[in-house]
């Protein structure tokens, strides 16, 4: 018989099939599905409801409060505490409650409700981070340059609001949580240095939702295919917004243009400025080159198809499950040299860094490997070892059920 173990989803991965963050989470249920457990994951949404999916159980809670996102985490956070408290009453012997960010404000607040009515389920809370807020924000507002008044008044209202509330919830998070699970050193420092929680820091691999969804359909070797003839396609995939550089990205476009490179290029993901970074497109007269077609459930068939793959970041804090996906498919793959990312790939070995925000860099490394094929291969199957080596499902899983075994949690 398995054991529960709660995930603190915040937002309903059913509605967010193609967002970083709830893919964060069901990568998360995967691991621990394979490990034995029977995955909880409590969220908010559209009524309340309990369905059974291929990587765990999802109890919604319902929520007048709309959007549900982790800016507005504080008020969803005593509906799913509440939710958590009622899941484990009657319970005996300790029960994993596992947040991700900000939703780790629920965990600790249902952990502390729980021993607050003397229950006799230990409910331990553990939250895992890939940056702190606050970082976040301030690296949008450092990218806005070029962005019209707008845009620029959203992001500091946003700041603003992040610093008054949503700090408060991400320290309660952090303090009160038994560890705080992080993937990079980059953000070890962040959180440390905001909220000074060094010991509970534990440093563990990760994975993408498809190492899990198409490990048996996969080998290294279907890489050694001769590449299909015809213009080569760059890829990329994230959110619109400032930091993550699509402007940067289309003005190196542009520069390849002029020089007359062939290519074609996919900018797959939603956001906020994607509206804005099709009007540049077309400023720039890319319009025929390339494609900006919004969010997609399932940025994989995509990877799959690109020649090129490229993360045009000007921050991450952390790193990009988008990379992790692109290592997998066995892209080559063009990256900013910034936060986490060093720590994910090797220059010239599994990929080529560029400086952040320097659209000449990006696309003189774009036409480097546009124009060499043998590169292009050498650092497809150099991704592809890297994502073997730490970010393989089994990898993952093994990782996390250490850290859930540490704490006196097994299936």
């Amino acid at each position: 018989m398995s054991r529960d173990v709660v995930l603190v989803a915040g937002r309903d991965p059913l509605d967010e099939l193609g967002g970083g963050h709830s893919s964060y989470v069901r990568a998360h249920a995967r691991a621990a599905l394979r490990l034995g457990f029977t995955p909880r994951l409590f969220c908010a949404g559209r009524g309340r409801a309990t369905v059974e999916t291929d990587y765990g159980v999802i109890h919604r809670s319902s929520t007048p409060l709309r959007p549900v996102r982790q800016l507005l985490a504080g008020f969803h956070a005593p509906r799913l505490a509440a939710a958590i408290e009622r899941f484990a009453t009657g319970r005996r012997g300790p029960l994993l409650v596992h947040g991700f960010g900000v939703w780790g404000y629920a965990g600790v607040l249902a952990c502390a409700q729980l021993r607050a009515s003397g229950s006799e389920c230990e409910a331990i809370p553990i939250v895992s981070s890939y940056t702190t807020y606050a970082a976040e924000s301030r690296a949008i507002l450092r990218s806005l340059a070029g962005y019209g008044w707008r845009t620029r008044l959203r992001y500091q209202a946003d700041y603003l609001w992040i610093r008054l509330a949503v700090e408060r919830w991400e320290r309660r998070a952090y303090c009160e949580a038994r560890r705080v699970l992080i993937n990079y050193e980059s953000v070890r420092r962040l959180i440390v240095a905001r909220y000074g929680v060094a010991a509970s820091c534990v440093k563990l691999t990760y994975a993408a939702e498809p190492a899990f969804l198409r490990e048996s359909r996969e080998s290294p070797e279907a890489l050694e295919q001769p590449e299909v003839a015809g213009v080569p396609l760059i890829v990329a995939v994230s959110r619109h917004e400032p930091r993550k550089g699509g402007d940067v990205l289309l003005a190196a476009l542009a520069r390849l243009r002029q020089a007359g490179v062939p290519f074609r290029a996919c900018l797959a993901g939603g956001g906020r400025q994607l509206a804005e970074e099709r009007a540049l497109a077309r400023r720039l007269g890319l319009g025929g080159q390339v494609e900006l077609p919004g969010e997609v459930a399932d940025p994989y068939p995509y990877l799959e198809r690109a020649d090129v793959f490229v993360l045009p970041s000007r921050a991450e804090q952390s790193g990009s499950l988008a990379l992790l996906e692109a290592l997998q498919a066995g892209c080559a793959v063009v990256a900013s040299r910034v936060d986490g990312i060093p720590e994910d790939v090797a220059d010239g070995a599994s990929a080529l860094l560029v400086e952040p925000g320097d659209p000449a860099a990006l696309a003189s490394a774009l036409a480097r490997l546009l124009g060499d094929p043998g590169l292009r291969r050498r650092l497809a199957a150099g991704a592809r070892r890297r994502f073997e080596e730490r970010f393989s499902a089994s990898a993952f899983a093994a990782a996390l059920g250490k850290v859930y075994a540490d704490l006196g949690i097994e299936p």
